[in-house]
């Protein structure tokens, strides 16, 4: 046998998106890194093998929670490149990526077998891995490992302690725990893909399969024929073995699953009231792997539990964010019809401390993914997968730091060092939920902020056609000033009627959903169309930030539908769902995806459409991204969109927008944005973050997408420095830009002003910018 040592700074095993963005991050700040992948495909549970669509933060009631930094360049470029959501395009988006970084060696078909460690046992000397592929032996040695591995290898074979099954309640007082600790974990699920093959395609079950399933088989919270598309294929809940041991008998629950699948497909093809619709379909793909949920979780020197997830708890070392439910299956999965999975919802968005992403007793092992320091229910919230890919790309700068400093990861975890840490991740637009810190270096915020225009509310309102209330509708939108005298909504009515109203404050954690009654009324409402109407709210505000807009039903009236900056939203009340509970909001936001013939909403149901008075043609072409409300006016205006935001410390909606807008305008001349400094100034850097509508969360399925890039985010633009002589010069020209990170190297010298001219978005009649930033000579 062959055998290659190799010497690097960070050794990351397994290549799902936690992997992916630690061995990406790390690489990107100057580290030689191996990324080590035990399959011939990269993406873990988002692979072309297994198929489970990534999802992330969206399930925690905060608008705007969808992943920035890393995972976010990956989801625009595979939009970009990909847009039909191919898992063969994802599948080169996710290789692409990789392979791009010159520091970066990738390692695939490569399993670890055994380690090495130091002579006291608390360190990873080297790891020793076998490719099959080229019967090679491969030793890898680094100052740092990361077991990105899901089932956890690396600690396994360090003897670091880990933890499977349900705590007792007793043990850190979830609330859902059992009395007692059980061994259970949840299962693994299987996906298949269907397609129609044009002319009648039999299915016969096979013998081995052994099982004939029936309507009744699949219990009341499994509607099986009313959840099949042929387009997205798959069941989440086709999924068993949490009794068993999801490590060592993955390969018989594997076999197990193959038969459920197997037999439901059976089920609709032959007996099911989809049978006629499916008879010319047929199995075009089938999981080879099956997705896993849960196995082992090693101990830091945090375990994260859930009701610091359900708090919100405020860690010092945070380092990134979730915001996913507490979404727990039963361990017997498809052959449990009476304990359905359970899928709570969160009041907001949650942080997670470095001290949970590294083992307490291995010194120098990273964590990142399913296998972190979390009890069973607090992973149940973290284990999906854009929260993993969060914690990978933590991990990826937290071990920079490490190598660099030549200390291990538990040295990171306080004063400066923490503060550093947290800085580069979001200079990288890595998101920590309610991080207030200034990046290191941005002069940005010494600047005056000045800009070509700002949205307003008084402009002329366009209208996308109408939205009639047939039930209660909601109206989200920011207030900062101290008292509101009134709103005035567009309208339409059928004949003189009344409408009924309440107004709300969101809750204190800045939460998109409405909590504490101010005011409300009736007011009348003349017959005719497009007239404005004055509610009278008059009410004090006693903590700025998100309020809320309750409209009563009434069927005689229908409110004018706008397209808007982010800050104002629409919602509708939200449907009942017995294994989906959400104790925090009775509302659901629309996030309209416009088709030529459908419209579904941000989780693929389908929707009603409301009318579109012409622009379902221009609805379609800027597809979900844009974000709609109602046509509102405030007394007093509120002036939540100045260019001052863009040099605050939020680069997305907090309590407010925090976003530059520019009014309307048809780009017949730049629109821009300048930061002027009383004293010149030396840059070596200049960052922008656009807006990529953060409102948005990519479907839960291999859908595609009519457009290549995000409608808000600008195109066309460049970046002009004014000297100190008067004199300018374009230090950057770019066209076609699809990404909301934009960084650009430059050396400039006595820079009185910078400015930011946005010739062109792509489809946005707007220019937006969360932040502009720029950085100083590095210091020495």
């Amino acid at each position: 046998m062959k055998t290659i040592e190799h010497q690097h700074d960070f050794t990351v095993i397994g290549g799902g998106l936690a992997g992916i963005c630690a061995a990406v991050t790390a690489a990107r700040q100057g580290l030689r890194v191996a990324l080590v992948q035990d399959r011939p495909v990269l993406g873990g549970n988002a692979s072309t093998e297994i198929r489970v669509p990534p999802v992330g933060a969206s399930q925690c009631n905060f608008a705007y929670s969808r992943e920035t930094g890393l995972i976010e360049e990956l989801f625009l470029n595979n939009l970009r490149r990909n847009p039909t959501w191919c898992p063969e395009g994802w599948n080169l988006e996710l290789e692409s990526l990789v392979r791009s970084e010159a520091g970066l060696d990738l390692f695939l078909n490569t399993a670890v077998c055994e380690l090495a460690m130091n002579g006291g046992g608390d360190r990873i000397d080297r790891i020793k891995a076998y490719c099959s592929v080229d019967e090679t032996w491969h030793q890898f040695s680094a100052p740092c490992f990361a077991d990105c591995s899901g089932d956890g290898v690396v600690g396994s074979l360090a003897g670091a302690g880990f933890r499977m099954g349900v705590e007792a309640r007793s043990e850190f007082d979830e609330p859902m725990c059992p009395d007692k600790a059980t061994g259970d974990t949840m299962g693994m699920s299987l996906h298949m893909h269907a397609r129609d093959a044009g002319r009648p395609m039999p299915f016969e079950l096979p013998a081995w399969v052994g099982m004939e399933l029936d309507e009744d088989d699949f219990g009341p919270y499994r509607p099986v024929s009313e959840h099949f598309f042929p387009d997205t294929g798959g069941f989440w809940w086709l999924e068993w073995g949490g009794a068993l041991d999801t490590v060592h008998d993955s390969t018989k629950i594997k076999e197990e699953v193959q038969r459920i699948t197997l037999a439901v497909w059976d089920y609709l093809k032959n007996r099911s009231p989809l049978a006629e619709k499916l008879a010319t379909y047929e199995i075009d793909w089938m999981g080879a792997v099956p997705g896993k949920r849960e196995s082992r979780r090693f101990e830091g020197d945090h375990i994260l539990t859930m009701n610091e997830i359900g708090a919100q708890a405020d860690f010092e070392d945070a380092v990134a964010y979730g915001g996913w439910g507490f979404d727990h299956h039963p361990p017997d999965g498809f052959y449990d019809k009476v304990n359905p999975s359970t899928h709570q919802y969160l009041r907001g968005p949650h942080n997670v401390p470095l001290r949970s992403l590294y083992a307490r007793d291995v010194s120098n092992l990273f964590l990142a993914g399913r296998n972190i320091s979390a009890t069973h229910y607090a992973l149940s919230s973290t284990r999906v997968m854009l929260t993993c890919a969060q914690l990978g790309e933590a991990v990826g700068m937290a071990a920079s730091h490490a190598v660099r400093s030549q200390c291990n990861p538990r040295d990171l975890v306080a004063g400066g060092a923490i503060c550093a840490l947290q800085s580069d991740l979001l200079r990288a637009d890595h998101h920590i939920h309610a991080l207030e810190l200034p990046i290191e270096n941005d002069i940005a915020p010494e600047a005056e902020v000045t800009a070509s225009s700002v949205f307003s509310e008084g402009d002329p309102v366009e209208s996308w056609g109408t939205d009639r209330l047939r039930d209660e509708r909601m109206l989200q939108l920011p207030v900062v000033t101290d008292h509101i005298d009134s709103l005035a909504l567009l309208v339409d009515a059928d004949r003189d009627t009344e409408l009924r109203f309440h107004f709300h404050q969101g809750p204190e954690n800045g939460s998109t959903y409405p909590e504490e009654r101010l005011t409300g009324g009736a007011v009348a409402v003349p017959s005719g169309e497009s007239r404005w109407i004055e509610l009278p709210v008059d009410t004090d505000i006693r903590r700025p930030g998100w309020h809320f807009l309750v409209l009563e039903k009434n069927q005689d009236v229908a409110i004018h539908v706008t397209e808007t900056p982010p800050g104002r939203r629409w919602y509708y009340p939200r449907p009942a769902d017995p294994i989906r509970p959400n104790p925090f909001s009775a509302w659901t936001a629309r996030s309209l995806v416009i088709g030529m013939t459908r419209a579904v909403d941000a989780d693929g149901a389908r929707v009603t459409s409301p009318d579109w008075n012409g622009h379902a043609e221009k609805a379609a072409s800027l597809s979900a991204f844009l974000h709609f409300g109602y046509g509102c006016r405030t007394t007093p205006e509120q002036p939540v969109h100045h260019p001052s935001v863009v040099v605050n410390p939020h680069s997305r909606p907090t309590l407010q927008p925090n976003l530059w807008a520019s009014a309307a305008t048809f780009f017949d001349r730049p629109e821009w944005i300048e930061l002027s400094w009383q004293s010149p100034r030396s840059i070596s850097e200049v960052q922008i973050l656009f807006d990529s509508s953060l409102h948005f969360h990519f479907w839960q399925s291999w859908q595609g997408y009519p457009v290549n890039a995000i409608p808000s985010l600008v195109s066309d633009y460049r970046i002009v420095a004014t000297h100190r002589d008067g004199s300018t010069s374009v230090v950057a020209e770019v066209t076609g830009n699809h990404q909301r990170n934009r960084r650009h190297q430059v050396d400039l010298e006595d820079v009185r002003r910078l400015r930011v001219e946005i010739v062109k978005t792509n489809g946005l009649s707007r220019a937006q910018i969360y932040s502009l930033r720029a950085f100083g000579p590095p210091s020495t």
